[in-house]
Parts: structure tokens; C-alpha cells; sequence
């Protein structure tokens, strides 16, 4: 990196339900079979329904039995998409009823307040109303978004370039340039360089990044930590911003998802999903086997 600048930019939306979207034109880079709210763990199960952790081990609740291919969260609210349509659907958890809010989309990505949706073919951004079938443009064409608690991120379709989005603007600011992933905690961005050779914080300075770890896999977070896993052993690590430092906590894993004050991992041979205890090396399982999970 340090993900090095360029630039991004309404068309086919994700809006009213839609026709479905011939699973080879369906990317999949967003694609979530273990995912978390603040304070909910949920999950695909290998028959494609989604259940919910009740909290004791091994225990699990089916909240959707329909088919199902993608989670996406934020800290209050359960998305998911439907196998069949590729239509998007919000989970009313009081209620305990879904409701479909728009058609197929390449990605989805949520704030704390704002939904949004890349087009099938994707052309365009698209930010969900709250009002079923209703979606604004927001950008135009774009690879994959990225979200925190209060932004919108997006590398576009040309250079791959990655861009903020200033939603009271409606503008785009080119802020750094490619990158093999990239990850926010509440108040910062992250990313790894497209030969996973270091991992980026973003300084808040449109082109500025600061590295923070060499040799990187993939990127997770929570909404105060960055983590990462190791090119050559696999291993989890968790990053300590103030002291500039950074502690293996677990083993290789295959997918990863926090609520906000647990993180959740499946076994890198997708047998197990853990609870972390707090204390490096040390985590539990919550139940066995895991649900057909994909590297997230």
C-alpha cells in the first residue's frame, strides 16, 4: 500500500424485489455465513437456514427456514438474502418476522443507520430508504463496499482505488489505492496491500496511511479492534493501537464474527465454531459441527 490514490462515481438498483440474478453474473466478496450484531451471533446451517445463538453452547434457534445465502449486519439489525430471488430481506427480531426490502445485489453493506447495496451488475451504489422497495443512488461504479458505524467505503471498478463516501455531500474522496481487503473498526479504517505485505491504518488524510503489521492474510474487526491472520501460521492476532502492538489469540480459522463484547471464529476445517475467553490461546466451542461456512 499504503493503499495508494485514485478515483470513483445511479443505474440498475438493488430496489423493489427483483427477477433473479443467474448465480454466475452473483458476485460473492460479501458473501457472510457466520455473522454478528452488537449483541447477537448468527449463522447459515449447511441446509441454508439461519439460526440464532441463544447463548448456551450448543444451542441454537432456526429464526429462517427458507433458503438462504448471505448475512450482512449492523450493530442492531439482521439482513440476508434470499437463494432463490437474490432479494434482500430485514429481520424484525421483536416481531420475529422478515420482510423484503429490495432485489439482488452484487454486495450489501450496512452503518448504523444506512443500508447499502451494489447493483448486480455492478454499475451503482444504492442506499436503502427504509421504505421496502425504495433505494437511492449513492455512487457509481464500484467492486465491493465496506462500512463502519458511520461511513460508507468503496473500491471502484477501474483502478480499485478505495474512496469515503461524505453522505450529508453526497460526494466520493479518493483515499487510498488498491488493496487486497480492507476492514473499520468505529473510527478506523484499515487495509492490506495487494501482495499481503503489510497491513495499513488510515490516517484520516486523504493518501496518508500508517503501517501497522507486515505480512498479512486477512483482516477482521470488532468495533474497537483490528485482527489479523498470520501469511505463515495462520494465526489470529489481536492489535493493541496504543501500545503499537500485537498478541496471537488463536489458531487458523476459516471465518470470523464479533458482537460487542465476544469474538466468534470456525475452525479453519469448518468443524467448530469458538468463543474467545479473553485470555490468548484460550477459546470454547459453541457447538459442533458448524454450519457450511466460507472464509468471510
Amino acid at each position: 500500500m499504503a493503499p495508494e490514490p485514485s478515483q470513483p462515481a445511479a443505474s440498475q438498483d438493488p430496489a423493489a424485489p427483483a427477477k433473479p440474478v443467474p448465480a454466475e453474473q452473483q458476485a460473492t466478496p460479501g458473501l457472510r455465513k457466520l455473522a454478528a450484531t452488537g449483541s447477537r451471533l448468527y449463522r447459515i446451517t449447511a441446509n441454508s437456514q439461519v439460526e440464532e445463538y441463544t447463548g448456551t453452547a450448543g444451542s441454537w434457534t432456526t429464526i429462517r427456514r427458507e433458503p438462504t445465502d448471505r448475512l450482512i449486519t449492523n450493530a442492531t439489525t439482521l439482513y440476508a438474502t434470499d437463494s432463490g430471488s437474490g432479494n434482500i430481506l430485514e429481520y424484525d427480531r421483536a416481531k420475529k418476522t422478515w420482510t423484503v426490502i429490495g432485489g439482488p445485489g452484487a454486495d450489501f453493506a450496512a452503518t448504523a443507520d444506512q443500508l447499502y447495496g451494489v447493483s448486480p451488475d455492478h454499475s451503482a451504489i444504492f442506499e436503502y430508504s427504509g421504505t421496502p422497495g425504495l433505494w437511492h443512488p449513492a455512487g457509481e461504479a464500484t467492486d465491493r463496499i465496506f462500512t463502519n458505524a458511520t461511513t460508507l467505503y468503496a473500491t471502484n471498478t477501474t483502478d480499485r482505488n478505495i474512496q469515503q463516501y461524505e453522505r450529508a455531500k453526497k460526494t466520493w474522496t479518493v483515499i487510498g489505492g488498491p488493496g487486497a481487503d480492507f476492514a473499520a473498526t468505529a473510527d478506523r479504517l484499515y487495509g492490506i496491500n495487494p501482495d499481503h505485505l503489510g497491513t495499513y491504518e488510515y490516517s484520516g488524510t486523504p493518501g496518508v496511511w500508517y503501517p501497522v503489521r507486515g505480512a498479512t492474510d486477512r483482516i477482521f474487526t470488532s468495533g474497537t479492534t483490528l485482527y489479523t491472520t498470520d501469511t505463515t501460521s495462520g494465526k489470529l492476532y489481536e492489535y493493541d493501537r496504543t501500545k503499537k502492538s500485537w498478541t496471537a489469540i488463536g489458531d487458523r480459522l476459516s471465518a470470523f464474527a464479533a458482537t460487542k463484547d465476544r469474538l466468534y471464529t470456525v475452525s479453519a476445517d469448518r468443524s467448530t465454531i469458538h468463543a474467545y475467553s479473553g485470555t490468548p490461546g484460550t477459546w470454547f466451542p459453541i457447538n459442533s459441527p458448524a454450519p457450511d461456512v466460507l472464509p468471510s
